[in-house]
């Protein structure tokens, strides 16, 4: 068998394997957990959760878990002792990859180099079929070494983000010139956009892009044909103002979890021993990480996460979903967080009912009955066996019972990568669009809190590979519109060559996104070439918001796969008055080209625009990276801030209709929630009023009461509405300048 076939093979068995799941231990008594030092009083139960956790850790088995490239390398070079010659080099090989992926790229890189010094040869005489794979694998490695030395021992504000800026160029340049030298030797035997992309980055790091790019390898990059130059740069600010977090692939929400009036960020890392952390906004331009003060020490792991207040308290509770990508060896319990109020969260999976063992990192929160209490929805994994999804039903008393068949939605099992919420048809009720990796999508109408699968009837069932997803509005004419993003599992190896192509205007046969245009008559039209943005994006995080407060929603996508070879950048699109779409990426510095996960659109800043958060890293252990804040400039334009309180309603009042007449003829619509599939953004609703100084008229359609109109509201503030009062009480909103940088590395790990 060729090497490049035993990688392929590789890769497939260690990107889907099984294990099964820790079993239900019982709890008795409070305990106390201890870090550093500081002790805080955990419940039994969240005790539990995080016993349960760490015997996930303590009794796994590395050749289930992919991302455990320590371990798995370890185990690699012991089988390398006793291995038959003849299986030898698929050993080594795995063994070298692990290594890699395990984040040792010196130690990849010296095994590499004895191995093919062996041969005594130049490296242009050993290059063939047969021994490409490893010089592939070698010049990853010096690439990645690059990258350790430089973006991350030595991070700055503009690492990794392209077009590079001078702090970006990379001081120590061996890594990239090594990467220059082996890629072009690979180029030469097997020619590919995938190589060619790799060594025009390498150029950017040290620097020399474009000038020094061979003429025949050069990529035009930005190409302004096809991006938007005119639009101010955010700068990224993470490490300023404390919320640099340093891990793998995970979620993030922001909300003002402690009511305070200031929003925090609470953030995942997929890696089953990553702390989750909560960062309390101190007031001040920065933000404290309060992990332990809030009680949340031990709660590991999570791909994704969101928000809500299930309970009605007036405080903003967080689910963790856990397992996600891992077949039958996720099956690992995600967690309800209760927050007290007090600053601290309990661990209540188990007593509020919700307790179960599936792959996941998707769910989302709506009242789908009516009844005032917000009801959970989660999208589950089914690959090589059905785990099939979950509809909780909030029983109003702090508990849930799982009631998927009663209510139409029993026994779907796909491979569920993003799940919305959303009401197709204006009548209150909310309906579920389900983005399946592997099969057509699907949209489920409520009937009154009963279930009809329309997709095919309504036209949204492509892509046929996808992942986030999200209902908004993109052409503010008061129907929920459909944004669904591809995801071709089919083609992960080349998304690098991918977007080169595409950058030279080359056609690119992979599942594309989809914005369906809702028609008003719960069927949508397909307008994503209409609207510019038919282009290969392989979204895995994403969110969308105002960044220009110009009233039309504009969206970013975290692109990326496991694939360490895979650094495109992240990319922003602005909506141009509902008509289309153009992208801002470079010329808005957001380019990241590390892998993107859950992205958050809220104003931290209290300025009026909205910021951007955003988790990056990828899925292997060596691959994690820092998460960023772009700061928004701002744009000169009006805004205004609603916070709403249910009272018949859920509390957070998600799914709520917004209908918003400016004193300028303009029309704005929006519907309370938290976003997209992958982050979760605050549930005040921010929007922008363009160049009008008043909502001439305010309409809110409230789920479960009658509409209210409020008129003459001025631009410029924060309000808030509680269902069924008459009065607008006037929020302070004041600006809190975020902290500026100290020149120190302050990125936290």
């Amino acid at each position: 068998m060729k090497l490049k076939s035993i990688f392929i093979l590789f890769f497939a068995l260690v990107l889907f394997t099984r294990c099964g799941s820790e079993s239900d231990k019982p709890a008795d008594a409070t305990t106390t957990a201890e870090t550093s030092g500081t002790e805080q009083v955990q419940t039994a139960e969240t005790k539990q959760m995080v016993d349960e956790l760490r015997g996930l850790i303590t009794n796994g088995d590395p050749k289930v878990y992919f991302n455990w490239n320590t371990e798995r390398a370890a185990l690699y070079k012991t089988e390398l002792e006793t291995v038959a010659p003849e299986n030898y080099n698929l050993i080594f090989y795995s063994y070298c990859s692990e290594l890699l992926f395990a984040g040792e790229n010196r130690q990849c890189i010296n095994e590499l180099e004895a191995y093919l010094n062996k041969f005594e040869k130049p490296y242009e005489e050993i290059m063939s079929d047969l021994y490409y794979p490893v010089f592939e694998l070698l010049a990853l490695a010096y690439l990645r070494l690059g990258e350790e030395e430089n973006c991350q021992n030595s991070h700055t504000a503009f690492s990794c983000i392209i077009p590079l800026h001078d702090p970006a160029v990379h001081k120590l340049e061996e890594g990239s010139r090594k990467a220059i030298e082996l890629y072009s030797l690979i180029q030469k035997h097997r020619p590919q956009d995938k190589y060619k992309w790799l060594i025009n980055i390498a150029y950017m790091t040290l620097g020399e892009y474009p000038d020094k790019v061979p003429a025949d390898q050069k990529i035009i990059y930005p190409n302004w044909n096809m991006e938007q130059k005119n639009f101010p740069r955010f700068e990224e600010i993470a490490m300023n103002v404390g919320l640099a977090e340093n891990g793998l692939s995970g979620g993030v929400c922001v909300e003002d979890f402690n009511e305070d009036g200031l929003l925090d960020v609470f953030a995942t890392s997929s890696q089953m021993r990553d702390q989750a952390k909560l960062f309390i906004n101190n007031g001040k331009g920065s933000y404290e990480d309060a992990t332990i003060k809030a009680g949340l020490q031990g709660l590991t792991g999570g791909l994704n996460c969101t928000h809500a207040d299930y309970n009605n308290d007036g405080f903003e509770d967080i689910f963790i979903l856990r397992g996600g990508w891992l077949s039958d060896g996720g099956k690992h319990p995600n967690s309800l967080l209760k927050n007290n109020g007090d600053g601290t969260f309990d661990d209540v999976t188990r007593s509020a009912g919700i307790l179960s063992y599936f792959s996941t990192q998707t769910g989302a929160w709506a009242d789908f009955n009516k009844d005032g209490f917000l009801d959970l929805f989660i999208g589950n994994e089914s690959e090589t066996s059905s785990q099939p999804c979950e509809l909780y039903k909030n029983n109003g008393n702090g508990t849930f019972s799982e009631v998927s068949a009663a209510h139409g939605l029993g026994g779907i099992s796909k491979f569920v990568k993003g799940v919305a919420w959303g009401d197709i048809n204006n009548d209150t009720w909310p309906d579920l669009y389900i983005s399946d990796a592997r099969g057509m999508n699907l949209l489920y109408k409520n009937n009154g809190g009963q279930f009809e699968e329309i997709g095919k009837k309504a036209g949204v069932q492509e892509p046929y590979h996808s992942f986030p997803c999200w209902f908004f509005d993109a052409n503010n004419d008061g129907f929920q519109d459909i944004f669904v993003c591809g995801y071709d599992l089919t083609d992960l190896f080349a998304l690098g060559g991918d977007f080169a192509s595409e950058l030279e205007g080359k056609e690119v046969k992979t599942d594309k996104p989809r914005l369906y245009i809702n028609n008003g008559d719960e069927t949508f039209t397909d307008r994503t070439a209409a609207y510019g943005i038919s282009k290969t994006m392989y979204g895995m995080g994403s969110n969308f918001g105002d960044l220009d407060n110009d009233g039309f929603l504009d969206f970013y996508i975290g692109t990326g796969s496991p694939e360490y070879s895979t650094l495109v950048p992240n990319r922003m699109f602005r909506n141009v008055g509902g008509k289309k779409f153009e992208e801002v990426t470079s010329a808005g510095g957001f380019g990241h080209i590390q892998k993107g996960h859950g992205v958050s659109f809220s104003d931290m800043d209290q300025d009026g625009d909205q910021d951007v958060y955003a988790v990056m890293g990828g899925a292997y252990d060596g691959d994690d990276f820092t998460n960023v804040l772009f700061e928004n400039p701002g744009f000169g334009n009006n805004w205004f801030v609603l916070e709403l309180v249910g009272v018949k309603t859920n509390r957070n009042a998600i799914g709520t209709r917004l209908e918003i007449e400016l004193n300028d003829g303009k029309k704005l619509y929006r519907m309370v929630g938290t976003g997209g599939s992958f982050g979760a953004s605050s549930m005040h609703e921010e929007f922008g009023m363009g160049k009008a100084t008043e909502i001439k008229k305010l309409t809110i359609y409230w789920q479960n009461s009658e509409k209210q109109e409020f008129t003459q509201l001025k631009a410029n503030q924060k309000v808030r509405i509680t269902e069924g009062k008459s009065t607008v009480e006037k929020v302070s909103y004041k600006y809190i300048a975020f902290a500026k940088a100290s020149g120190a590395h302050k990125h936290q790990h």
